[in-house]
């Protein structure tokens, strides 16, 4: 299962600063950034992205908009790449909880 967060800050007084805490705070919770402003990470049922969501939505910024989506294995394996393709992270890791070094 994978859990995907989408963030769309604004220009409102305080935002950077607020932001940038949460983006810390991503990924200090192992998400890695899928690409702009988009960060994913991959948990083992539904009740962990339930508690990650949980902890997200405590800290979440007060201005701008963040969205969480939880989806399987499967559907994320649907996505197309309409233009580029995966990236390095991607290619190594793909669904591995873990990667020995």
């Amino acid at each position: 299962m994978r859990i995907l967060v989408l963030l769309s800050p604004t220009n409102a007084r305080g935002t950077k600063t607020s932001y940038t805490k949460f983006r810390k705070l991503l990924v200090a919770r192992g998400f890695v950034m899928l690409q702009a402003e988009v960060y994913m990470k991959v948990v083992p049922n539904r009740e962990v992205a339930a508690t990650q969501l949980d902890v997200l939505a405590r800290n979440a910024p007060p201005t701008g908009t963040v969205r969480a989506l939880s989806m399987t294995e499967r559907q994320f394996g649907t996505m197309r790449y309409l233009a580029g393709g995966p990236n390095y992270q991607e290619r190594v890791v793909g669904a591995k909880r873990q990667v020995e070094l």
